[in-house]
């Protein structure tokens, strides 16, 4: 087991105790495709599990600036009034400090609806080449009509503004596909999702071997332990 602590730099004391290490969080490792998959032979410990939790981050941020990383499109997952519901969403960009996920929505969608009810939240990323599964979760706290939603949508391109724009809101009956309106109303409609990671859940498939790490967050740092798979 170890912890970390996320945005403080690597360095001071190197504290062990039996099956704990503890240590301060450096710079993120670079994110390559062949290092992200951990050796099944090498003993697993807190050096790895600090790797590990340092390659989820970097990997995030990555996918929320590049189209075609694998982790770009997750899936959220919310419990609500109806039971659990699962949709595809797209990462707009990750704020490591606060160890948030920001993805944008309608206001009107009924998964408004479920946060209110219960605003936990699990977010399901998978990378088909390296085989590796990362679920991580937390709340989200929703931002609608105020400075973050502002400088949000000054940054959002044109086409995505135009998908705020509709009369009718998401999931509503319609016999056609409703064409985009007012794009000057559309700020409106436009909501930001921040969701606060707590716990996270790390999976590496293998040929021979799998191996499975959890990550909680405590208040300060990151407390990590190898799992059964």
């Amino acid at each position: 087991m170890f912890s970390t602590r996320l945005g403080h730099r690597r360095g001071g004391n190197l504290r062990q105790a039996p099956r704990e290490t503890k240590f301060s969080h450096g710079s993120l490792l670079a994110f390559e495709r062949p290092s992200f998959t951990v050796d099944s032979a090498k003993r697993m410990n807190g050096d790895e599990l600090e790797a590990v939790i340092d390659q989820i981050w970097d990997g995030l941020l990555k996918a929320s600036s590049q189209a075609e990383h694998p982790w770009r499109l997750p899936v959220l997952g919310t419990q609500g009034l109806d039971g659990p519901s699962v949709r595809t969403m797209v990462l707009r960009s990750v704020d490591l400090a606060a160890r948030q996920l920001i993805t944008q929505t309608d206001v009107r969608s009924v998964k408004l609806t479920d946060f209110r009810k219960d605003p936990r939240v699990t977010w399901l990323f998978f990378d088909p080449q390296t085989k590796v599964q990362v679920r991580a979760g937390g709340r989200v706290t929703v931002h609608h009509d105020n400075e973050f939603t502002r400088a949000s949508w000054t940054a959002a391109p044109g086409g995505n503004k135009r998908n705020y724009a509709t009369s009718l809101a998401p999931g509503s009956g319609s016999l056609e596909q409703e064409q985009a309106g007012d794009a000057a109303a559309a700020y409106a409609n436009f909501a930001v999702l921040c969701s606060e990671i707590t716990f996270i859940d790390w999976l590496q498939l293998g040929v021979d071997h799998h191996r499975r790490a959890q990550f909680t967050w405590t208040g300060s740092d990151w407390r990590g332990v190898w799992v059964a798979p």
